[in-house]
This record gives C-alpha cells, sequence and structure tokens, in this order.
C-alpha cells in the first residue's frame, strides 16, 4: 500500500528584487510525496523530481515579459528548501543537495518577508 504524505509550507512568496519596502505576494503550498521512496536513492530521486514540479506550479506568475506564465524561481528554490529540511530524510537531502535547486537556506526576500 503506497502512504502519501503532505506538507504544508505556512509562507514563499513570489516577488521582484528584495528591498525591505517590496510588497510580495504570499504563497501557501501543501506538497505530497510518497514516503516510501525515501527508503532509496533512486525513490529519492523520484520524489524530489515531483516535489521540484509541485514547486513550481504554486511559484507560477503571469508574466507579461514572456506573454504567459513564468516560474518565479526563488520561491521554487525557497519551497524546496524548506521541503526538504522538513522530510529530514537522508536519501532526499544527498539528493537535493546535488539538484539544480539546491540552496543552503531561504531566499533573502524570503527573509525580509518574514521581519
Amino acid at each position: 500500500m503506497k502512504r502519501v504524505s503532505s506538507i504544508l509550507f505556512a509562507l514563499s512568496i513570489m516577488g521582484g528584487v528584495a528591498h525591505a519596502d517590496e510588497q510580495y505576494t504570499p504563497v501557501k503550498a501543501q506538497l505530497t510525496f510518497d514516503e516510501a521512496l525515501l527508503q532509496s536513492e533512486t525513490g529519492a530521486t523520484k520524489v524530489l523530481a515531483d516535489l521540484e514540479a509541485q514547486a513550481k506550479s504554486h511559484c507560477r506568475k503571469v508574466s507579461l515579459v514572456t506573454v504567459g506564465l513564468s516560474v518565479d524561481e526563488v520561491c521554487a528554490k525557497d519551497i524546496m528548501v524548506q521541503a526538504v529540511n522538513q522530510i529530514d530524510n537522508e536519501n532526499l537531502t544527498a539528493q537535493y543537495a546535488a539538484s539544480d535547486y539546491y540552496v543552503d537556506t531561504v531566499s533573502e526576500r524570503m527573509q525580509l518577508a518574514s521581519k
């Protein structure tokens, strides 16, 4: 039987360059993943790819430049670092550390918004 877990983030944000007076759009994201897959590196790779897709989905915004939807990569990376830290699984953490979405901590704009 497949056990699906979910995690909820209180806040990630979308916006421009980090400035104390900048207005940000809060993003509440609930991500789901199959906890059993985390028992192997191969499974953790699948979970990581799925989490990245979910993070991107939550961080889509309308772009006048590209005339359509674009992904706020900073927002997605903020969600990913929070997700991996909250899940706290060795296999997932190792896969995440080698991924394009790896960051040490949340973005400067996330830190400014939480003040």
